[in-house]
């Protein structure tokens, strides 16, 4: 990609963070962003291999489970798949994979972008769960799961990635941090961590940090009104 047409991509992605809110911003359900998984207009499904009433037939039946797996709810689940495709990324890294929800979600994007998942699970029960469902969405092909403890393992990985989704292990944000910045995650990239109002004690550390550091951007919006999404834009080279 020549030089100019990667800066102005970047430039995008920047521009879609700082546009999203400036260090604090809400983007409210009423913006049409963010749909009832039961309205049939609902559709971040065209372009699936699996037929459109399966896959929101599995997702609807994830989404009623989510809390058993902590995983994230349904609104959270389709902006994952509104920011991978709007951004273009095509290399995404998660950490906490559950019983595959979120997985999913960024799959389904992947399918537009043409680009491949690396997600980590500790759990082995969890992550057979995952392979499961990931499967029966028909999107084996885009994702690559890996069972270990996400400290040991994100080293071995070959990066960088332009999309990083962070919902495991709460407190330990810092740590995953130093280990993804600055090889892992590329210049343009975009970290995301979930539960960043829900859960900001734990998290305070980590949002502190990140909300000071020189060469990022970093927002938090709320989809739910609950949870939060911090998302932190990697803007120039430490």
């Amino acid at each position: 990609m020549p030089g100019s047409m990667k800066a102005d991509f970047h430039l995008s992605r920047r521009e879609l963070i700082q546009k999203a809110g400036l260090t604090l911003g809400f983007i409210p359900p009423a913006l049409g962003l963010f749909l009832d998984p039961r309205n049939a207009a609902a559709d971040p499904f065209q372009g699936a291999r699996k037929d459109r009433t399966s896959l929101r037939e599995l997702l609807m039946e994830m989404d009623a489970k989510g809390h058993q797996f902590w995983s994230v709810p349904w609104k959270d689940g389709e902006f994952l798949h509104f920011m991978v495709k709007a951004t273009g990324s095509r290399h995404l890294l998660e950490m906490g994979t559950s019983h595959g929800f979120s997985a999913i979600w960024m799959a389904l994007a992947l399918e537009e972008t043409d680009g491949r998942l690396v997600t980590i699970e500790i759990d082995s029960e969890r992550i057979k769960l995952a392979r499961h469902n990931i499967g029966r969405a028909g999107l084996s092909h885009r994702v690559t799961l890996v069972k270990g403890d996400g400290h040991a393992e994100i080293p071995k990985l070959h990066g960088p990635f332009d999309f990083i989704f962070l919902d495991a292990d709460k407190g330990k944000e810092i740590d995953y941090f130093k280990k993804l910045y600055p090889q892992k995650l590329q210049l343009g990239g975009i970290l995301t961590i979930h539960n960043a109002i829900s859960q900001a004690r734990s998290l305070k550390p980590y949002l502190e940090m990140i909300q000071k550091h020189p060469d990022f951007d970093t927002v938090i919006l709320s989809a739910t009104m609950d949870d939060g999404l911090c998302l932190s834009y990697r803007r120039r080279a430490s």
